[in-house]
Order: structure tokens, then sequence, then C-alpha cells
């Protein structure tokens, strides 16, 4: 049997530096990719807490909502207003009485160093309770504004929401 010679002129091969640009290529393709990942990953993440807070703020927000306004309604004066609903606290610090520290899941916590989420909440006085007859509008309205914080030491990204509505009790 006989080999027979055929003329490969047209068929070359890569080269040495064909192949380490498409390596370099690559590469630099991948290394975007990857940090777009990253991007994504760490937006996801913000995402999270953003909504966590946001459903916290809710939920602190339904409890100050859902609290009878006085703990004696036959007896409205200013002791009688339910301490949940007391005017005070603060948005810019946590005041005990008006703050409440939770983990991330979500649960309670009663130490502030481990927490993930703070909750703030303002209670404003906007009408003093009074009565009909003595000229005062026959019912009382504080302003409630909760505040929801990622922790910066937890998170590189905080989660912020902020919600704000009004509470009446009838008066009379």
């Amino acid at each position: 049997m006989q080999k027979e010679n055929v003329n490969r002129d047209g068929e070359r091969g890569f080269s040495l530096i064909e192949v380490l640009i498409a390596i370099l290529i690559l590469t630099v393709g991948l290394l975007s990719l990857a940090q777009m990942m990253l991007i994504a990953t760490n937006a996801n993440a913000l995402s999270g807490r953003m909504t966590a807070s946001a459903a916290l703020a809710k939920e602190q927000m339904e409890l100050l909502k859902a609290a009878p306004f006085y703990t004696d309604p036959a007896n409205i004066n200013a002791g009688s207003v339910n301490p949940m609903l007391q005017p005070g606290g603060s948005l810019d610090i946590c005041e005990p009485a008006h703050c409440q520290h939770y983990d991330p899941d979500g649960q309670p916590l009663g130490n502030a160093d481990e927490a993930a989420f703070e909750v703030r909440w303002v209670v404003q006085q906007v009408v003093a309770p009074g009565n009909a007859t003595g000229g005062a509008l026959p019912l009382a309205m504080v302003r409630i504004t909760v505040r929801c914080m990622g922790l910066a030491r937890a998170y590189q990204f905080q989660g912020d929401a902020t919600l704000m509505t009004f509470r009446t009790a009838n008066i009379g």
C-alpha cells in the first residue's frame, strides 16, 4: 500500500501568539462577568435588607395602630393614654420605650449588640384630649412615625424604611 502525499499548504494551525491573545480576551471577559456577579449579589442582599426593614416597620406600625388608645376609656385624662401611644421617641436615637431590636430573621432581641435591625418610633400629640362643651375638638389625635434601619455593623449597606400615620380617639 502506498501513501499519498497530500498538499496541506492551506491548512495552517494557530500560532502561540494567537492562542495567548485569545486567552487574554477570554480572561478579561470572565473577570468583568465575575465583577458583575459580585455587584448583583450585593444589590440582591441590599434589596433583601430593605424588604425586611419595610416589613419590620410595618409590623411595628400595625402594633401601634391596633393598641387601644386609652387603658381606661371611661377616664380619658392624660394618665389613661396607653403607654405605647404616649408622646415621645426619636427617629435619630434609640430611646428604650420607643425602640426595638431584631435579629437577621426578624425575631425581637433584648440585646442590641447582636441586632441586625433597629425599629424606632415617635408619637407626637396633634390634638390634645378635650371635651365638646369646652370648645376643644371631641377627639385626641397622635401622629405615629416608625423607622426601621439595618445596622451598619451587621452589613456593609443599610436598609431603611419610614412610615407615618395618624391615630385618633373619640372623646364623648
